[in-house]
Parts: structure tokens; C-alpha cells; sequence
């Protein structure tokens, strides 16, 4: 494209030289040589605008229209996949289960374990108290450790062999065994002793059944529940837990 270009622009000039010798030797050509020279200028005016074209920048080579639209679409992809990642991370956080809670976390909510002992011995003491209330009305008999009589010794040893636990005979004896306990710490089927002289010497004995209340083997009445009164109170020297 070049090249013609550069032929026909050598090509005008010639043809003016030529235009004008012929109508030098030819008058009569003067109107062809008129329009030549028109038709010359006119060429030359077209190449000339066609040459100020071919110097213009080609906007549509230059410019990288394709690049262009490419960034915005690198961008938007890029914005898609990041929205995307958020998403999911966001729907992880939802699904995701609740870490189980640590045995610190839990150890002040969760109820103390019941030992299988403590449960024995209070299903024993209610027996034990059961047992001895079986036999209210059962006469006083001094000496006596069987349910045709009994004293406040024999009444306590008896009830607790029947439950499997052996007892010494007399209430003095039966003081020095076992676990003390504080009168207000008190359970069923402890062992409640007293002096009844004041002397501060064990001298009887019975089985505490709760509320404040005992069951012993009165001299007056027999087998018989008794509330812990003023009475009994001043005459109390303290307690034996034995299960």
C-alpha cells in the first residue's frame, strides 16, 4: 500500500510537466489542459487528504479494545469468587456444630454423684426403725432380750441383730462403739444415750427415729416413742452412729 502510494505521488508531478509542454505545442488543447490541471490538483488534493489519513493513528488497531473489556471482567470474576468464599464461609459458621462444652463447664451444673454406701445405709437405718416400731407395746422385763420383755439394752440389741449388726449388751458398752455424733447432726437408727441419775454414767439407751423422737424400752410404759423433751435433754450424754 505503501509503495503505491509513493508511485503515485511521483506519478503527479510527471503528468503536470507533460500537461503544460502539450499545451505549449498545442494551443488548441488549452480546455484539456484545464481540466487536466483540475483534475490533477483534485488528485493531488485527495492523495494529500488521503496521506494526512494514512499518518492518523488507526484508532481501531491501537486501540486494545479487547484488553479493555478483559480487566473489568478479570475484576468482576475475581468479586464473584470472593462473594462466593464469603458465603460459604458464613454457611460454615452456620452448620457448624457447637463445640461440646468441657468437663469444667459442666462440673458445676451436673449433680454430685449419691455413693452406693450412703444409699445402704439409709435403706438399713429405715429398716432398723422399722423393726423396733414393730414391737411397741412390748413390756418392760429387767434383763430381758427378747419381745416377751425388754430392758432399753436388750430392746436395742435385738432390733439390730435382727438387721445384722451385733451389739454389746449393756447400754454402758454400747456407748463405746460406733461413730459420735453432734445431737444436731442426728439420723434415723442412731443410738441415743443417757444418764438417768445425772451422774454422767451411761445408764440408758435407745434408737433415734427422726423429728426429734426416739424409741426406747421405758421402765413405765415398755416399748414405747418418746419426744426429745426438756427431760430427756437434760439427761442426754450423746449419740453412736454404728451402720
Amino acid at each position: 500500500m505503501q509503495l503505491i502510494k509513493w508511485y503515485y505521488n511521483a506519478l503527479i508531478p510527471f503528468m503536470l510537466v507533460l500537461t503544460l509542454l502539450a499545451g505549449v505545442t498545442n494551443p488548441q488543447s488549452g480546455y484539456r489542459e484545464h481540466a487536466a490541471t483540475v483534475q490533477a490538483e483534485n488528485l493531488i488534493s485527495s492523495n494529500s487528504a488521503q496521506n494526512m489519513d494514512d499518518n492518523k493513528p488507526d484508532q481501531t488497531i491501537e486501540t486494545p479494545a479487547q484488553p479493555q473489556q478483559e480487566k473489568p471482567q478479570a475484576i468482576q470474576t475475581a468479586q464473584a469468587k470472593s462473594t462466593q468464599a464469603k458465603a460459604v464461609t458464613a454457611s460454615a459458621k452456620r452448620v457448624s456444630p457447637t463445640p461440646a462444652p468441657s468437663r469444667s463447664q459442666t462440673s458445676g451444673t451436673t449433680a454430685p454423684a449419691v455413693s452406693t454406701s450412703s444409699i445402704t445405709t439409709s435403706s438399713k437405718a429405715l429398716a432398723i426403725v422399722s423393726t423396733a416400731k414393730q414391737y411397741l407395746g412390748v413390756r418392760y422385763v429387767w434383763g430381758g432380750t427378747t419381745p416377751s420383755g425388754f430392758d432399753c439394752s436388750g430392746f436395742t440389741k435385738y432390733v439390730f441383730a435382727k438387721n445384722g449388726i451385733t451389739l454389746p449388751r449393756i447400754s454402758r458398752d454400747q456407748y463405746n462403739v460406733g461413730k459420735s455424733v453432734a445431737f444436731n447432726n442426728l439420723q434415723p437408727a442412731d443410738l441415743v444415750f443417757f444418764s438417768m441419775d445425772g451422774d454422767r454414767i451411761t445408764d440408758h439407751v435407745g434408737i433415734y427415729i427422726g423429728n426429734g423422737q426416739f424409741i426406747q424400752a421405758s421402765s413405765s410404759n415398755g416399748v414405747m416413742i418418746s419426744s426429745m423433751s426438756s427431760y430427756w435433754k437434760s439427761r442426754y450424754l450423746g449419740a453412736k452412729r454404728v451402720l
